[in-house]
């Protein structure tokens, strides 16, 4: 038994879907190597899906938003009467910040004061230390103050067999790899006219199956889907258990900085990550970045006028013309290097 192990950990991370993967590998250890320790999670009700997995073991406490005054007190009433050994504040946002003083715990454990954003400071008395890290690593350090040493090797959610036959169902058994034509944020998203010609060049790669394109644009995906005929739109179209179906069954994804890079890879599917805005290292892809096209030192330079090796590890460029250094033709090797890896 783990000498440090906590009797009860009280876990707060709530968005976004990304984030959500990336803190996967962290709380999946925690429950691995701590199993005697009664974990409860607070988690936004739209995600519920990513973590579900993990009912039989955390107590999975569903929030909306925080998004209104009335919410914030329905936490606060609930937990007025709970105490916790170990309060892990993996969000530095204010409205996840306001949920802190709510949950009683001995230790309260944030980010670093470069990471604890929106006053997180005021409401926890440890932190993570101050690293330039990636943020999964972030969060693994977080259970490193719990005495966790390994993040687990298995973290995905699970595949639920309606999603798998929704998928059989729209694509068969045929390859296919998955284009993410946008990311939440148009400053990530690699313009259109250059993944136009992407799709029509694709044969150049070697690749033969077909090409399924996602989103939340569907006018976008259609537009996209139009350029090669065997093509399938499903942007709009998917929840998120057919997307972790949809995502896991690929045999590449090539999508800018977004949730689906994350899924893809929790799944071991190989990702062409587009970046500019920030670093790969950051938040791409964890551990297998291998195949991204990362033109932010390139960006760093052009837009911001700085040195990329003296910039700091968390600065973003703000600038739609940052991803628009990122060519058809480094995606297009990106994309024949990881077909033939995989």
């Amino acid at each position: 038994m783990n000498s440090q192990a906590p009797a009860s950990v009280c876990i707060v991370r709530l968005s976004a879907l990304g984030d959500l993967f990336l803190a996967l590998p962290a709380i999946q250890a925690l429950c691995d190597e701590l199993p005697e320790t009664s974990i409860t999670w607070l988690v936004e009700r739209r995600f519920l899906p990513v973590v579900q997995h993990l009912a039989p073991r955390v107590e999975l406490y569903p929030v909306d938003g925080p998004d209104s005054l009335a919410e914030l007190r329905r936490i606060q009433r609930n937990f007025s009467g709970r105490h916790f050994s170990v309060l892990l504040a993996m969000q530095a946002k204010l409205r996840s910040n306001l949920i802190y003083p709510f949950i009683k715990a001995n230790r309260k454990i944030g980010f670093d004061t470069r990471r604890a954003r929106d006053g997180q400071s005021l409401f926890i008395n440890e932190s993570i230390a101050r690293a330039d890290e990636h943020l999964a690593d972030g969060f693994l350090a977080f259970v490193r103050k719990l005495g966790v040493t390994q993040a687990a090797e298995n973290w995905a959610p699970l595949l639920c067999p309606e999603a798998l036959a929704w998928r059989q169902k729209q694509l068969g058994d045929n390859p296919y790899l998955v284009l993410n034509p946008s990311a939440s944020k148009d400053e990530r998203s690699w313009p259109l006219a250059q993944q136009r010609e992407f799709l029509q060049r694709l044969p150049e790669t070697g690749w033969q199956g077909r090409v399924v394109i996602t989103g939340n644009d569907p006018q976008q995906a259609l537009e996209l889907a139009s350029v090669l005929p065997d093509s399938a739109c499903l942007a709009g179209k998917t929840d998120l258990p057919q997307l972790f179906a949809l995502l896991a069954g690929a045999r590449l994804l090539v999508s800018p900085d977004s949730g689906p890079v994350h899924i893809a890879r929790a799944y071991n599917v190989p990702v062409v990550g587009l970046y500019a805005v920030a670093r790969s290292t950051l938040c791409g892809p964890w551990q297998r970045s291998e195949y991204c096209v990362d033109v932010y030192e390139q960006a760093v330079e052009k837009f911001l006028h700085q040195n990329p090796a003296q910039a700091d590890w968390h600065l973003r460029i703000h600038d739609p013309r940052a991803i628009e250094l990122i060519s058809v033709d480094q995606v297009l090797t990106q994309t024949a290097l990881a077909l033939k890896g995989r």
